[in-house]
């Protein structure tokens, strides 16, 4: 049976890179239960603001795209990988810097650019996040055999491998 858990475990860990792949070809995908802390910091710099920038589907967008990046998107790129205008990206950007989710950081090489990544906290969350899906995916997992785990997993590679990807930022 312990053997069955770990399999279940790995199958877990690669269903969720394969919902990551699958999460940056489309906008929605985790529901947003497990957000819990972020939902309470992004309240927290609304206040006062005025308006709603953002939603949990860009969310995961956002994250995914930070998290397997090897250098941190510009705000251009950013936009870019988003299909959003430059002034909507910014808007956005600006309200997560707010709930300290993510940071500008100056880039080594030339002075002039701005980049964007993860803060501390936004790691802290996205781990959160992806430890409550790899659960939950692997509650849904359990009621299929290792070889039945296996299987799907090629297939839903498969099915991923056949949808295009519009943007690339290197991944």
């Amino acid at each position: 049976m312990e053997e069955t858990v770990d399999l279940t475990e790995q199958a877990a860990e690669q269903m969720l890179e394969l919902f990551q792949q699958f999460g940056l070809r489309h906008f929605s995908f985790v529901p947003p239960e497990h957000f819990i802390r972020l939902q309470q910091q992004l309240e927290s710099s609304e206040r006062g603001s005025g308006d709603r920038v953002c939603n949990y589907p860009l969310l995961l967008r956002i994250f995914t795209i930070l998290v397997h990046v090897e250098i941190p998107p510009t705000m251009s790129e950013l936009g870019i990988e988003l299909e959003m205008p430059l002034s909507s990206t910014t808007r956005v950007v600006d309200w997560l810097v707010r709930a300290n989710i993510i940071e500008r950081a100056g880039d080594p090489d030339d002075r002039r650019i701005v980049r964007v990544r993860l803060t501390e906290t936004g790691w802290q969350i996205y781990h959160a996040g992806m430890d409550f899906n790899k659960k939950q995916v692997m509650n849904l997992l359990a009621i299929f055999t290792p070889e039945e785990q296996e299987q799907l997993l090629q297939l839903i590679n498969k099915l991923i491998n056949r949808i295009p990807s519009e943007n690339n930022l290197s991944i």
